[in-house]
Protein backbone atom coordinates (compact mmCIF):
# COMPACT_ATOMS: atom_id res chain seq x y z
CA UNK A 1 0.00 0.00 0.00
CA UNK A 2 3.13 2.37 1.11
CA UNK A 3 4.67 1.47 -2.35
CA UNK A 4 1.13 2.44 -3.99
CA UNK A 5 0.91 5.83 -2.65
CA UNK A 6 4.70 6.62 -3.49
CA UNK A 7 3.93 6.11 -7.24
CA UNK A 8 0.79 8.08 -7.27
CA UNK A 9 3.21 10.78 -5.46
CA UNK A 10 5.69 10.92 -7.90
CA UNK A 11 3.39 10.50 -10.95
CA UNK A 12 1.58 13.84 -9.68
CA UNK A 13 4.87 15.55 -9.66
CA UNK A 14 5.30 14.52 -12.97
CA UNK A 15 2.53 15.42 -14.44
CA UNK A 16 2.77 19.37 -12.77
CA UNK A 17 6.27 20.09 -13.99
CA UNK A 18 4.79 18.85 -17.62
CA UNK A 19 1.50 21.31 -17.18
CA UNK A 20 3.60 24.23 -16.14
CA UNK A 21 6.19 24.01 -18.43
CA UNK A 22 4.36 26.05 -21.34
CA UNK A 23 3.75 29.13 -18.66
CA UNK A 24 6.78 30.63 -18.03
CA UNK A 25 7.21 34.15 -16.64
CA UNK A 26 10.49 36.47 -17.66
CA UNK A 27 12.95 37.79 -14.94
CA UNK A 28 12.37 41.04 -13.84
CA UNK A 29 15.17 43.11 -15.53
CA UNK A 30 17.24 44.89 -13.33
CA UNK A 31 17.58 48.77 -14.64
CA UNK A 32 20.67 49.68 -16.31
CA UNK A 33 22.45 52.86 -15.15
CA UNK A 34 20.66 55.44 -13.15
CA UNK A 35 17.56 54.91 -14.38
CA UNK A 36 14.76 54.24 -12.31
CA UNK A 37 16.43 52.82 -8.82
CA UNK A 38 19.83 53.60 -9.79
CA UNK A 39 20.95 55.99 -7.18
CA UNK A 40 19.56 53.45 -4.33
CA UNK A 41 22.01 53.87 -1.69
CA UNK A 42 24.51 56.01 -3.24
CA UNK A 43 24.62 59.59 -1.52
CA UNK A 44 23.12 62.17 -4.32
CA UNK A 45 22.40 65.87 -3.14
CA UNK A 46 18.36 66.93 -4.08
CA UNK A 47 17.38 70.53 -4.46
CA UNK A 48 15.94 72.24 -2.08
CA UNK A 49 12.57 74.32 -3.06
CA UNK A 50 11.74 76.95 -3.34
CA UNK A 51 14.85 78.02 -4.92
CA UNK A 52 15.52 81.66 -3.93
CA UNK A 53 14.94 83.64 -6.97
CA UNK A 54 12.56 86.06 -8.00
CA UNK A 55 9.65 84.16 -8.64
CA UNK A 56 9.76 83.18 -4.86
CA UNK A 57 10.14 86.67 -3.56
CA UNK A 58 13.99 87.03 -3.70
CA UNK A 59 15.38 89.68 -6.21
CA UNK A 60 19.02 88.76 -6.40
CA UNK A 61 21.11 90.53 -8.47
CA UNK A 62 24.16 88.88 -9.42
CA UNK A 63 25.14 87.61 -6.14
CA UNK A 64 28.10 86.53 -6.39
CA UNK A 65 29.19 85.19 -2.41
CA UNK A 66 27.68 83.02 -0.45
CA UNK A 67 28.60 82.08 3.60
CA UNK A 68 27.56 80.98 6.48
CA UNK A 69 28.60 82.89 9.30
CA UNK A 70 30.13 81.71 13.02
CA UNK A 71 26.79 83.22 14.14
CA UNK A 72 24.84 80.39 12.25
CA UNK A 73 23.50 83.15 9.78
CA UNK A 74 23.93 82.91 5.84
CA UNK A 75 24.88 86.22 4.22
CA UNK A 76 25.14 87.00 0.46
CA UNK A 77 27.20 89.07 -1.33
CA UNK A 78 23.92 90.95 -3.48
CA UNK A 79 26.97 92.20 -5.87
CA UNK A 80 24.14 94.61 -8.16
CA UNK A 81 21.95 95.40 -5.78
CA UNK A 82 24.93 96.97 -3.91
CA UNK A 83 24.46 94.89 -0.38
CA UNK A 84 24.86 92.28 1.74
CA UNK A 85 21.62 90.30 2.46
CA UNK A 86 21.34 88.28 5.89
CA UNK A 87 19.35 84.89 6.22
CA UNK A 88 18.72 82.19 8.80
CA UNK A 89 20.21 78.62 7.81
CA UNK A 90 16.65 78.21 6.20
CA UNK A 91 16.81 81.01 3.17
CA UNK A 92 14.47 83.30 5.22
CA UNK A 93 15.19 87.07 4.95
CA UNK A 94 16.41 88.73 8.05
CA UNK A 95 17.86 92.02 7.04
CA UNK A 96 19.89 93.87 4.32
CA UNK A 97 23.00 96.23 4.82
CA UNK A 98 23.21 99.39 4.34
CA UNK A 99 25.19 100.51 0.53
CA UNK A 100 28.39 98.87 -0.32
CA UNK A 101 29.66 98.95 -4.04
CA UNK A 102 29.30 95.57 -5.35
CA UNK A 103 30.25 93.26 -2.99
CA UNK A 104 32.27 90.53 -4.20
CA UNK A 105 33.59 88.03 -0.88
CA UNK A 106 32.88 88.17 2.46
CA UNK A 107 34.12 86.54 5.78
CA UNK A 108 33.48 86.84 9.61
CA UNK A 109 36.11 87.26 12.62
CA UNK A 110 35.69 85.95 16.01
CA UNK A 111 33.89 89.29 17.10
CA UNK A 112 31.44 88.53 14.28
CA UNK A 113 32.21 91.49 12.62
CA UNK A 114 31.46 90.78 8.72
CA UNK A 115 35.04 91.39 6.22
CA UNK A 116 33.84 92.02 2.69
CA UNK A 117 35.82 92.89 -0.66
CA UNK A 118 34.77 94.40 -3.63
CA UNK A 119 37.40 93.65 -6.75
CA UNK A 120 38.62 97.31 -5.55
CA UNK A 121 42.13 97.59 -3.37
CA UNK A 122 39.56 98.20 -0.19
CA UNK A 123 38.48 96.33 2.72
CA UNK A 124 34.90 97.06 4.33
CA UNK A 125 33.76 96.26 7.73
CA UNK A 126 30.43 95.37 9.23
CA UNK A 127 30.08 95.03 13.22
CA UNK A 128 26.90 93.17 13.65
CA UNK A 129 27.10 93.06 17.47
CA UNK A 130 27.35 96.35 18.06
CA UNK A 131 23.66 96.87 16.57
CA UNK A 132 22.30 93.66 18.24
CA UNK A 133 22.62 91.56 14.66
CA UNK A 134 20.76 94.39 13.23
CA UNK A 135 22.15 94.58 10.00
CA UNK A 136 19.98 97.15 8.58
CA UNK A 137 21.59 99.37 11.22
CA UNK A 138 25.00 98.58 11.02
CA UNK A 139 27.30 101.12 9.34
CA UNK A 140 29.70 99.95 6.36
CA UNK A 141 33.30 100.88 7.61
CA UNK A 142 36.42 101.08 5.24
CA UNK A 143 39.39 99.48 7.47
CA UNK A 144 41.88 99.41 4.69
CA UNK A 145 43.11 100.97 1.55
CA UNK A 146 46.02 100.21 -0.53
CA UNK A 147 46.62 103.68 -1.98
CA UNK A 148 49.82 103.06 -3.48
CA UNK A 149 48.66 100.47 -5.61
CA UNK A 150 45.32 101.79 -7.11
CA UNK A 151 45.25 98.61 -9.93
CA UNK A 152 45.11 95.70 -7.15
CA UNK A 153 41.75 94.03 -6.97
CA UNK A 154 41.27 92.11 -3.97
CA UNK A 155 38.98 89.18 -4.74
CA UNK A 156 38.42 86.63 -1.83
CA UNK A 157 38.73 86.75 1.99
CA UNK A 158 38.87 84.34 4.63
CA UNK A 159 39.85 84.54 8.60
CA UNK A 160 42.28 82.42 9.83
CA UNK A 161 43.31 82.73 13.89
CA UNK A 162 40.85 84.44 15.04
CA UNK A 163 41.29 87.75 13.85
CA UNK A 164 43.91 87.89 11.18
CA UNK A 165 42.73 87.71 7.84
CA UNK A 166 44.24 86.24 4.14
CA UNK A 167 42.86 87.99 1.07
CA UNK A 168 43.61 87.03 -2.52
CA UNK A 169 44.56 89.89 -5.01
CA UNK A 170 45.43 90.45 -8.95
CA UNK A 171 47.14 93.29 -10.03
CA UNK A 172 45.60 94.21 -13.46
CA UNK A 173 47.51 96.92 -15.10
CA UNK A 174 46.51 97.76 -18.94
CA UNK A 175 47.48 99.86 -21.76
CA UNK A 176 47.05 99.88 -25.57
CA UNK A 177 50.45 97.93 -25.63
CA UNK A 178 50.61 95.38 -23.02
CA UNK A 179 48.33 93.43 -20.38
CA UNK A 180 49.52 91.83 -17.02
CA UNK A 181 47.62 90.31 -14.58
CA UNK A 182 50.13 89.54 -11.04
CA UNK A 183 48.70 87.42 -8.03
CA UNK A 184 49.74 87.83 -4.47
CA UNK A 185 48.02 86.13 -1.48
CA UNK A 186 47.98 89.40 1.16
CA UNK A 187 48.07 88.37 5.05
CA UNK A 188 46.64 90.86 6.98
CA UNK A 189 46.74 91.46 11.29
CA UNK A 190 43.92 91.37 13.44
CA UNK A 191 43.69 95.65 13.16
CA UNK A 192 43.78 95.79 9.29
CA UNK A 193 47.49 96.70 9.07
CA UNK A 194 49.00 94.75 6.12
CA UNK A 195 51.85 92.35 7.25
CA UNK A 196 52.44 91.58 3.55
CA UNK A 197 52.58 89.00 0.75
CA UNK A 198 52.86 85.16 1.24
CA UNK A 199 55.70 83.66 -0.24
CA UNK A 200 53.96 82.19 -3.49
CA UNK A 201 55.57 82.30 -6.58
CA UNK A 202 53.83 85.01 -8.70
CA UNK A 203 51.67 83.96 -11.83
CA UNK A 204 53.74 80.17 -11.56
CA UNK A 205 52.89 77.39 -13.24
CA UNK A 206 52.66 74.84 -11.00
CA UNK A 207 51.80 74.23 -7.07
CA UNK A 208 52.49 77.26 -4.48
CA UNK A 209 51.74 79.90 -7.44
CA UNK A 210 48.92 82.02 -7.82
CA UNK A 211 47.42 82.63 -11.26
CA UNK A 212 44.33 85.19 -11.08
CA UNK A 213 43.00 83.80 -7.43
CA UNK A 214 38.97 84.14 -7.18
CA UNK A 215 38.88 82.67 -3.55
CA UNK A 216 40.01 81.08 -0.16
CA UNK A 217 39.01 79.19 2.64
CA UNK A 218 41.33 78.72 5.93
CA UNK A 219 41.43 75.64 7.91
CA UNK A 220 39.94 77.51 10.67
CA UNK A 221 36.38 76.86 9.22
CA UNK A 222 37.11 73.38 10.01
CA UNK A 223 37.91 73.93 13.82
CA UNK A 224 35.47 76.39 15.03
CA UNK A 225 34.32 76.23 18.05
CA UNK A 226 36.55 73.56 19.23
CA UNK A 227 38.64 75.40 22.51
CA UNK A 228 42.12 73.98 21.45
CA UNK A 229 42.56 74.42 17.71
CA UNK A 230 45.04 72.32 15.81
CA UNK A 231 48.40 73.21 14.95
CA UNK A 232 47.90 73.45 10.96
CA UNK A 233 44.47 76.31 11.22
CA UNK A 234 46.78 79.05 9.34
CA UNK A 235 46.82 76.02 6.61
CA UNK A 236 44.87 77.24 3.61
CA UNK A 237 42.62 76.59 0.75
CA UNK A 238 42.46 78.93 -2.28
CA UNK A 239 41.01 78.65 -6.13
CA UNK A 240 42.26 80.63 -9.28
CA UNK A 241 41.04 80.79 -12.87
CA UNK A 242 45.24 80.27 -13.60
CA UNK A 243 45.33 81.88 -16.51
CA UNK A 244 46.31 84.92 -17.86
CA UNK A 245 47.05 85.84 -21.91
CA UNK A 246 50.37 84.07 -21.27
CA UNK A 247 50.82 81.50 -18.74
CA UNK A 248 48.20 78.72 -17.78
CA UNK A 249 48.34 76.80 -14.32
CA UNK A 250 46.92 73.47 -14.05
CA UNK A 251 46.54 73.28 -10.52
CA UNK A 252 42.91 75.36 -10.08
CA UNK A 253 42.80 74.25 -6.53
CA UNK A 254 45.15 74.56 -4.18
CA UNK A 255 46.30 73.41 -0.70
CA UNK A 256 48.35 75.11 0.98
CA UNK A 257 49.40 73.96 4.88
CA UNK A 258 52.21 74.70 7.54
CA UNK A 259 55.33 72.28 8.08
CA UNK A 260 58.09 73.06 10.53
CA UNK A 261 61.35 73.78 9.11
CA UNK A 262 64.50 74.44 11.54
CA UNK A 263 62.53 75.51 14.02
CA UNK A 264 59.88 77.50 12.36
CA UNK A 265 56.61 77.21 10.89
CA UNK A 266 56.59 77.80 6.92
CA UNK A 267 53.88 77.67 4.57
CA UNK A 268 54.42 74.59 1.88
CA UNK A 269 52.23 72.80 -0.54
CA UNK A 270 49.93 69.80 0.35
CA UNK A 271 51.47 67.31 -2.30
CA UNK A 272 49.76 64.67 -0.79
CA UNK A 273 46.85 65.33 -2.65
CA UNK A 274 49.08 65.25 -6.34
CA UNK A 275 47.72 62.50 -8.19
CA UNK A 276 43.99 62.73 -6.49
CA UNK A 277 40.87 63.70 -8.61
CA UNK A 278 40.79 67.15 -6.63
CA UNK A 279 44.67 68.01 -7.91
CA UNK A 280 44.03 66.56 -11.74
CA UNK A 281 45.36 68.84 -14.03
CA UNK A 282 42.84 70.88 -16.14
CA UNK A 283 39.45 69.21 -14.25
CA UNK A 284 38.06 72.53 -13.54
CA UNK A 285 37.46 75.18 -16.01
CA UNK A 286 36.77 78.79 -13.85
CA UNK A 287 37.10 77.78 -10.06
CA UNK A 288 35.53 80.79 -8.19
CA UNK A 289 35.47 79.44 -4.47
CA UNK A 290 35.70 76.72 -2.12
CA UNK A 291 34.24 75.61 1.46
CA UNK A 292 35.31 73.32 3.83
CA UNK A 293 33.24 71.89 6.76
CA UNK A 294 34.24 70.56 10.32
CA UNK A 295 35.03 67.24 8.58
CA UNK A 296 37.15 68.28 6.61
CA UNK A 297 35.00 67.56 3.05
CA UNK A 298 35.70 69.91 0.46
CA UNK A 299 33.81 71.71 -1.60
CA UNK A 300 34.32 73.74 -4.65
CA UNK A 301 32.17 75.74 -7.01
CA UNK A 302 33.15 75.75 -10.94
CA UNK A 303 31.67 78.69 -13.10
CA UNK A 304 32.08 76.39 -15.84
CA UNK A 305 31.76 77.27 -19.88
CA UNK A 306 29.54 80.12 -20.64
CA UNK A 307 26.09 79.00 -22.31
CA UNK A 308 27.26 80.53 -25.52
CA UNK A 309 31.22 78.90 -25.62
CA UNK A 310 31.02 77.18 -28.57
CA UNK A 311 33.34 74.84 -26.65
CA UNK A 312 30.88 71.96 -25.16
CA UNK A 313 34.48 70.21 -24.31
CA UNK A 314 34.98 72.15 -20.87
CA UNK A 315 33.49 71.52 -18.10
CA UNK A 316 29.99 72.33 -16.95
CA UNK A 317 29.23 74.85 -14.31
CA UNK A 318 28.06 73.17 -10.57
CA UNK A 319 29.52 72.19 -7.49
CA UNK A 320 31.83 69.19 -6.33
CA UNK A 321 32.39 67.50 -3.24
CA UNK A 322 35.77 66.10 -2.02
CA UNK A 323 37.01 63.84 0.46
CA UNK A 324 39.81 65.12 2.89
CA UNK A 325 41.81 62.57 0.51
CA UNK A 326 41.39 64.44 -2.55
CA UNK A 327 38.79 62.07 -3.89
CA UNK A 328 35.31 63.14 -5.52
CA UNK A 329 32.56 61.95 -3.98
CA UNK A 330 30.16 63.58 -6.10
CA UNK A 331 29.17 66.56 -8.50
CA UNK A 332 26.17 68.74 -9.43
CA UNK A 333 26.85 70.08 -13.17
CA UNK A 334 24.21 71.23 -15.69
CA UNK A 335 24.05 74.28 -18.20
CA UNK A 336 21.37 76.50 -18.42
CA UNK A 337 18.67 77.93 -16.01
CA UNK A 338 16.87 74.77 -14.55
CA UNK A 339 16.32 73.27 -11.71
CA UNK A 340 19.49 71.43 -11.12
CA UNK A 341 21.44 73.56 -13.64
CA UNK A 342 23.45 76.76 -13.18
CA UNK A 343 24.51 79.86 -15.20
CA UNK A 344 28.09 81.32 -14.30
CA UNK A 345 28.03 79.87 -10.30
CA UNK A 346 30.44 82.27 -8.27
CA UNK A 347 29.80 81.47 -4.50
CA UNK A 348 29.50 78.50 -2.37
CA UNK A 349 28.74 77.55 1.83
CA UNK A 350 28.29 74.42 3.58
CA UNK A 351 26.46 74.25 6.76
CA UNK A 352 29.43 73.09 9.46
CA UNK A 353 28.40 69.36 10.02
CA UNK A 354 27.21 65.82 7.77
CA UNK A 355 24.27 65.67 9.22
CA UNK A 356 21.31 67.49 7.80
CA UNK A 357 24.20 69.47 5.76
CA UNK A 358 22.67 71.90 3.06
CA UNK A 359 24.49 73.77 0.52
CA UNK A 360 24.03 76.85 -0.79
CA UNK A 361 25.33 77.89 -4.42
CA UNK A 362 25.04 81.58 -5.18
CA UNK A 363 23.93 80.96 -8.76
CA UNK A 364 25.21 84.38 -10.16
CA UNK A 365 24.00 84.10 -14.05
CA UNK A 366 20.28 83.07 -12.62
CA UNK A 367 20.33 85.74 -9.96
CA UNK A 368 19.43 83.01 -7.47
CA UNK A 369 20.65 80.96 -4.38
CA UNK A 370 20.39 77.53 -4.55
CA UNK A 371 20.26 75.03 -1.70
CA UNK A 372 21.25 71.02 -1.84
CA UNK A 373 20.74 68.52 0.61
CA UNK A 374 22.36 65.25 0.68
CA UNK A 375 20.58 62.22 0.75
CA UNK A 376 20.56 57.98 -0.03
CA UNK A 377 16.67 58.09 -0.75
Amino acid sequence: MMKLTYWFLLLSTLILVVSCNHDKYPLPTVPKGEELYGNVGKEVYNLINPILDAEHGYNFNHPSDVYVGADNFVYVCDTDNNRIVMMDIGGTIQGVSQYIEHPEAITQNDRLELLIVNKTNRIYKIDLVAVNHHINNAPVEMVFEQTSEPNRQFTGITVYNGMEYYVTVVDVADSSTNFKEFSFIYDFNPDNTLKGPLPLFVNGTGLFSAIVPTAIVSLRERYLDISSRKEDTKAFMFTQIGRTSLLHNAFKFQHITTKLFEGQEVLVPNTALIGTDIYKPDKFWNLEDVAIDRQGYIFLVDAGRAIDDPDTTRPLPGFYRFAPSGLQLQAVLGLGDGPRSFNNPKGIAVTPFIEQQIVYVADTGNNRIMMFQLSTQ
